[in-house]
């Protein structure tokens, strides 16, 4: 789980968005990873109160993963593209 951003991160990237293609890309991964921790904290909830198998939460979570990542492709594609194509500092 990612949650080391800092408030002041945060702000930045809510009033200014980020700032390159990296940055862009970098909080996408992020977010996609603190998605599947939350997903994963009512996942094993749920297992625990009516005795779901943590490898049925395993299964689940590689399925909601996937979906994650199909949902994300298109973003996440265009910021590697626009990594490519700039020339290095």
């Amino acid at each position: 789980m990612e949650t080391a951003r800092t408030l002041l991160e945060d702000i930045a990237q809510y009033f200014g968005g980020p700032a390159t293609p990296r940055d862009q890309l970098d909080l996408l991964r992020r977010d996609r990873l603190d998605a599947e921790a939350e997903i994963r904290t009512v996942l094993d909830r749920l297992a625990s109160k009516y005795g779901v198998a943590s490898e049925d939460v395993d299964d689940t979570m590689n399925s909601i993963g996937a979906a994650i990542g199909d949902m994300t492709y298109e973003p996440e594609t265009k910021c590697l593209e626009e990594i490519d194509v700039k020339p290095p500092v």
